[in-house]
């Protein structure tokens, strides 16, 4: 009786500081009337056999009940479920973006490690933000997915820089059994998948699973009638289970999948369009105020005193023209430069994707052929394991879109004599192909002696990346050519500009930039767990990393492919021939090592309440930046990321095991955050290139926690809040400190900044939600012997700003879900409908520049690009085992 009171007041303790009342009296109930419990659920995350509830760490897990009853099939499908867990797609399919607890990125390498049976399969495109696309879930045959909460590298290598993602896959049983899956859901969507699987003999078992799904999408383009958002898979699994003695198991795994994904329903919206206002001579265009654009400042008088931007409306970017407009008898113009701002809104009508000019058609969207094997050697006796974990990846991948979106014309008077104008600007495509390899080996040494667990660690990890980078730009529609070639001879930094590609060129023709980056990583790791007393335990865990990587490319400008240059020759002034480039062809190499340690105290109150203490660090190597449309890989250089993370928490469960609760508290330091920011270029063009940004934080707190009501009634709760800051984040200075050849804080940073030196100290991480949570109803019941069950979930998440500085957000959302399924003998059926009350809301967008109109003939407007959500949609699984 005792113990009871005291465990319902640690639960009451930390159910009051999130607000949930009334809760730890329902614990009172005798443990007769609460027949269900709680499932315990085991991982190894730290290479020791411990569950959920007993590790001094924050990690969640989608269990394998969930997968089959949900169709968990994709990151995206893992990150509703898991809150703090986000999953978002940048600028291109590839550009994926996992983040958790708020510590989103903008540019390079994601912040969470996706590992498959512990093997660490992340990436990071060449041309792109974010990480790649290396595996197909759907052939996984998941037996659960673990999220780890916090700088992980010890126990899960080079990536995990604040928490991992890790797919653990179900070994083949030794009973011979056929499982068939189906499922069904409108917009012609259907997935088959059919598993064989049995014990070859009494030491060996093996599967094999078959893949066959694909779905039309719930949006159309109106430019070509077609539908996005299409897939298409094929693919199939094969592993093996070998058990030789009682002390050794080896599983094999290998699988290949081929994947198409159609273009995704996206529109823009642009913060200045072409259409002028009256008596706007230089043909600057106007505002998209209808879209919630608004003119803002980026010069202050000594006070600071903004500009006034009122008249900027009707003279859009006529500042540019001020030493001319004063001589006509117009006053001077302000500086001011067009912003989107307001929460992101739109639906189907706003899609406006052009067709590729080489096909008449849409562009084809993204091809993908995924081969992965893995082997895991598992040796055990008298207390010490020893393993040996090796994995290979393949990934071969080709991208055709449109890259910015839109299919609009600009305008042109080229019959007016010396009056004639035209607007200029690019239409431009993702034209790009990947071939990526991993290698991976591990070998793992563990065991306990007395009061210590001890594991060991050594890493082997290489990666081969190669890039046929053949975006194209071109004049965009409407413009007249030799109408802006005069008007770009006007300026010394484009008076050489004599053609301008009107349209894109076929293979073939069309001058493809190679890109390479090798990865050469080792590491040892070492963890120590010792318990001081049977309710006391230290943990001291290190990793010691050395990590070379080695880059590739042709000095070609793919923004500069629009006016045909050949960067390959240059002009000798000897000869007055043009000959081969000696700075064409280029190379860096980038070496990095660190020591990341991770500390950890544990102490449990009591036989249901379990408190703990965690400080440690994480790290993201130094490299070259490839996502500025450039081949040089001599420039670009930016420094390592690094994380310091400390935590507190506490975990506890009832003594009849039908409530828990999971609390944590956290603090994250981040140092030299890749970011992406503007400058402008020799031509006088303003180009993005990535910059390291100070200092950010990540402060905040998270709860789970289930609680079994009645024998049928289950309700689980996960909440997180969320701070994530720029703490120092000043340009002039990061820039003055920089080497970076005449870089200058752009006009354009400036105006989103809000002050003369660009800095976004004390604004929130982009894309960082402030609140988030899920809720869960489940009620189960039996009819007639088989198990039914009917399940409510909501995911809430609340606004997210899509820049540095609170401009444009992305609204908040809650989502729901029903499903209500049965489980008789051999079969499962479970129906569902998504996005229950259709909720049509934004929930995922990018900034970007807009290259398709330069209103001064030289400044990049902002724009947002926005993809739009999931309809309803209802659909059935049906599986059957024989």
């Amino acid at each position: 009786m005792h113990h009871k009171k005291k465990l319902s007041l640690a639960i009451a303790a930390l159910f009051t500081q999130v607000g949930v009342h009334g809760t730890a009296m329902a614990l009172e109930e005798s443990a007769e009337n609460q027949e269900a419990a709680i499932e315990r659920i085991q991982v190894k995350t730290r290479k020791i056999a411990e569950t959920i509830e007993t590790i001094p760490l924050a990690i969640s897990a989608v269990t394998s009940q969930q997968i089959e009853e949900k169709g968990v099939q994709s990151s995206e499908d893992v990150a509703k479920l898991i809150n703090g867990l986000t999953f978002d797609i940048g600028a291109g399919p590839n550009d994926t973006r996992p983040s958790i607890r708020g510590l989103t990125i903008d540019r390079g390498r994601p912040n969470v490690a996706v590992l498959i049976d512990g093997i660490d399969v992340s990436s990071e495109t060449m041309t792109l933000s974010g990480g790649g696309m290396t595996a197909n879930m759907k052939l996984l045959d998941m037996q659960q997915v673990e999220v780890v909460k916090g700088p992980q590298s010890v126990n899960y290598g080079r990536s995990a820089f604040a928490g991992a993602i890790n797919y653990v896959t179900k070994r083949p049983g030794f009973d011979t059994q056929t499982k068939v899956d189906v499922h069904l859901a409108q917009d012609s969507t259907h997935d088959l998948a059919v598993t064989v699987e049995g014990g070859l003999t009494d030491k060996l078992a093996a599967k094999i699973k078959l893949i066959d799904s694909s779905s039309d999408g719930q949006y159309s383009n109106p430019n070509s009638g077609d539908l996005l958002g299409g897939s298409e898979a094929q693919g199939a699994a094969f592993s093996a289970f070998y058990l030789p003695t009682d002390e050794i198991s080896v599983y094999f795994r290998a699988e290949h999948s081929d994947e198409h994904y159609g273009q995704r329903p996206t529109f823009t919206i642009r913060s200045m369009l072409p259409e002028n206002t009256p008596g706007n001579i230089f043909a600057t265009g106007s505002v998209n105020t209808a879209q919630g654009a608004e003119m803002l400042p980026y010069a202050w008088d000594a006070n600071g005193q903004a500009v006034d931007c009122s008249s900027a409306y009707d003279y859009p970017y006529w500042n540019s023209f001020n030493s001319i407009i004063t001589r006509m008898g117009y006053p001077v113009q302000p500086d001011c430069r067009a912003m989107v701002r307001g929460t992101i809104t739109g639906d189907a009508s706003l899609i406006d994707l052009s067709l590729n000019p080489l096909t008449g058609e849409d562009y084809t969207g993204t091809d993908i052929k995924n081969s992965r094997a893995s082997l895991e050697y598992l040796w055990s006796s008298d207390g010490i394991e020893f393993s040996s974990v090796t994995g290979y990846t393949k990934s071969e991948s080709d991208i055709q879109e449109d890259f910015d979106k839109t299919d609009y014309s600009l305008y042109a008077a080229p019959n007016l004599g010396p009056a004639a104008w035209s607007q200029y600007g690019f239409q431009a495509d993702v034209n790009t192909a990947f071939e990526l390899e991993q290698y991976s080996q591990e070998f793992r040494l563990s065991g306990e002696t007395g009061a210590v667990n001890w594991v060991t660690s050594a890493l082997l990890w290489q990666e081969n990346m190669r890039t046929a980078f053949g975006t194209q730009f071109w004049l965009r529609q409407g413009a007249h050519e030799p109408t802006v070639i005069k008007t770009l001879a006007r300026s010394p930094f484009t008076s050489f500009i004599k053609d301008i590609k009107n349209a894109p060129l076929p293979d073939g023709q069309n001058v493809v930039t190679p890109l390479t980056r090798d990865t050469d990583h080792w590491s040892v790791a070492a963890l120590v767990n010792w318990a001081v007393t049977d309710d006391l335990n230290l943990s001291f865990e290190g990793r010691y990393l050395d990590e070379t990587i080695d880059y590739t490319g042709n000095a070609d400008n793919r923004t500069y492919d629009a006016f045909m240059m050949d960067n390959s020759v240059v002009f000798d002034p000897v000869t007055q021939t043009m000959v081969p480039n000696p700075a064409y062809h280029t190379s860096n190499s980038i070496g990095n090592t660190a020591f990341l340690p991770r500390a950890s105290i544990d102490y449990k109150v009591n036989e249901t309440v379990f408190t703990y203490a965690s400080v440690s660090k994480g790290f993201k190597p130094s490299g070259v930046a490839t996502t500025d449309a450039n081949g040089d890989v001599t420039d670009g250089v930016y420094k390592p990321e690094k994380l310091i993370a400390y935590e507190v928490g506490a975990k506890a469960y009832s003594l009849e095991n039908n409530a828990s609760v999971n609390l944590a508290a956290f603090y994250w330091k981040y140092s030299d955050q890749q970011t992406p920011f503007t400058l402008t270029n020799e031509m006088g063009l303003a180009v993005v290139s990535v910059i390291n940004a100070g200092e950010s934080q990540v402060k905040g707190i998270e709860l789970e926690s289930v609680w079994q009501v009645s024998h049928n009634f289950r309700l689980s709760m996960a909440y997180l809040y969320s701070d994530a800051e720029y703490t120092d984040f000043n340009l002039t200075n990061i820039l003055a400190e920089a080497d970076l050849a005449g870089a200058k804080v752009s006009d354009v940073d400036k105006m989103i900044a809000g002050n003369a030196d660009a800095d976004f100290s004390g604004q929130p991480l982009p894309l960082s939600s402030k609140h988030s949570g899920t809720i869960t109803g489940r009620y189960s019941f039996d009819i007639g012997g088989a198990a039914s069950f009917v399940e409510l979930f909501g995911q809430y998440r609340s606004e997210r700003n899509v820049e540095r500085a609170q401009h444009t957000q992305l609204p908040a959302y809650w989502e729901w879900d029903l499903s209500a399924g049965t489980q008789y003998q051999a079969w499962l059926v479970t129906a569902y409908v998504e996005n229950l009350f259709d909720d049509d809301k934004i929930k995922s967008a990018v900034g970007n520049v807009d290259f398709g109109f330069f209103p001064n003939g030289q400044s990049v407007p902002y724009a947002v690009v926005a993809t739009l959500p999931q309809r309803r949609t209802a659909g059935i699984r049906v599986s059957y085992k024989f």
